[in-house]
């Protein structure tokens, strides 16, 4: 999560590091001095050294109460004056700067460029002054935009604008997060910013790729939609569970939800559909937990939605016939709006499900199947346990409500895949990972297992 905090990424990462330097130096110096002298005072006047009539009440003493006053008072004066300088940097927007928009919301980023582009990265070019907006819709929660490689943190505020802005100074890329709190998918919402040559980012730029590394655009605009408004990042389109039910094959089929505690089928059709974008904690699909989507009304148009739906029932499809009913589809309706509507902007790539080929390799399934989204593989902490050294690791559970002490043995992980919640780990919600046992083959979830055992 630190990618290139070592290096100076940024014109003002030096000034920024030297004011927190000084700052730490000080404040490191001063805390000796003052634990140094209580310790000497502890230990020279002690009670076994001092006699009664040696003590005095000193009332007055002008020299040492000059220089508790004047030092502090210079220490503080230098750490304003290299902290001011700092923020002030910070805070004086270039004129004509490369601007980009920014949405923050429950959990993932969307970047929208001046030519109506969006993308779920962010892309810029080196040397050049970029100016983020930074915004959340009104009903959604405070987030914090973070770049710790250029030294730059500004909140996003639901209905209120905040911007701030950077130079990159060395190519390449480098962690986005979100530095407050903003609920159980905190730990999802990260991105990348990636620093480009001029050439390549104008290339690009002028292109219709979601990305400069795609091979092609998309295929419309509901697919374009899908991985800039962050579904991708939830519902995948090859079957497997990452966080929310798969897209695939999920047009017109019986859904069993729980509406207002009551479990009932409904028929995914478009008003379901619409209702789950529009409502999504009305009808929450069973073995998922509520709470976990937001409410998209306020981000996306009618036009959008139609998009959107019918990119959903293509998945039901085979690619083939995806892609000619989407050329078949009047030239009209593929326009690209105007730059003044840029949130309706298509931008297009294709996707591609990779198999792998051969013996089940474990390590693929991990990616495959939406392992990564919740459980991470360094230790750090997502919406699951981290699996880093997790076999033969003692492990507290509750298992009917109960707190118990199990180690996570094969028999252990098979069951934590095929019935997660028997075994729910403490510190982590029930109902976030599906029962995988009715998703995978018994080879599949051999195959996850054998490779679990040699994270270390």
């Amino acid at each position: 999560m630190l990618a290139g905090f070592n290096k100076d990424a940024s014109t003002f990462a030096a000034d920024v590091d030297q004011a927190f330097w000084i700052s730490i130096g000080i404040s490191g110096a001063m805390l000796l001095l003052v634990v140094g002298l209580i310790l000497f005072f502890i230990f020279r006047y002690h009670h076994s050294r001092v006699k009664p009539e040696e003590i005095r009440n000193i009332k007055h003493y002008l020299p040492l109460e000059i220089a508790w006053t004047v030092i502090p008072t210079i220490l503080l004066f230098v750490i304003f004056y290299y902290g001011y300088s700092a923020f002030r940097e910070l805070r004086t927007m270039p004129k004509n700067a490369f601007t980009v928009d920014v949405l923050g919301k429950r959990w993932s980023w969307t970047f929208t460029y001046p030519n109506g582009k969006r993308t779920a990265e962010l892309y810029v070019p080196a040397g050049e002054n970029i100016r983020l907006l930074l915004h959340a819709p009104v009903n959604d929660v405070l987030h914090s935009f973070y770049v710790p490689a250029f030294r730059v943190k500004e909140d996003v505020v639901p209905g209120r604008v905040n911007h701030l802005w950077f130079k990159a100074t060395v190519k390449g890329r480098y962690d986005i997060e979100c530095a407050e709190y903003c609920g159980t998918g905190h730990s999802r919402m990260l991105s990348k910013v990636e620093v480009m040559d001029k050439a390549a980012f104008d290339t690009w730029y002028a292109s219709e790729k979601l990305s400069p590394h795609d091979k092609s655009a998309p295929k419309g605009e509901g697919e374009a939609l899908y991985k800039t408004l962050g579904c991708v990042s939830c519902h995948s389109l090859d079957g497997s569970i990452i966080v929310c039910p798969t897209f695939k094959g999920l047009y017109g089929t019986k859904v069993k939800v729980l509406t207002n505690g009551k479990l009932r089928e409904v028929l995914a059709d478009e008003t379901y559909i619409r209702a789950s974008i529009r409502t999504p904690a009305k009808d929450v699909v069973q073995g998922f937990q509520a709470g976990i989507m937001p409410n998209l009304s306020d981000q996306i148009d009618e036009k959008q939605m139609k998009a959107i739906i019918e990119f959903i029932k293509q998945q039901n499809l085979p690619s083939s016939k995806a892609v000619s009913q989407q050329k078949m589809q009047p030239k009209s309706e593929q326009k690209v709006k105007p730059k003044s509507e840029p949130a309706a902007k298509s931008v297009k790539k294709a996707v591609q499900v990779v198999v792998p080929a051969g013996p089940l390799d474990g390590a693929s399934l991990f990616k495959l199947k939406g392992c990564t989204a919740c459980h991470s593989l360094d230790g750090s902490r997502k919406t699951g346990p981290s699996l880093k050294g997790i076999y033969k690791s003692t492990q507290k559970v509750l298992t009917g409500g109960k707190l118990r002490e199990i180690t996570a043995d094969e028999a252990y992980l098979h069951n934590s895949i095929e019935h997660p919640n028997d075994d729910i780990v403490q510190g982590f919600p029930p109902n976030i990972m599906p029962p995988f046992g009715k998703i995978l083959s018994p080879d599949e979830i051999n195959a996850l297992v054998k490779y679990l055992k040699g994270v270390k």
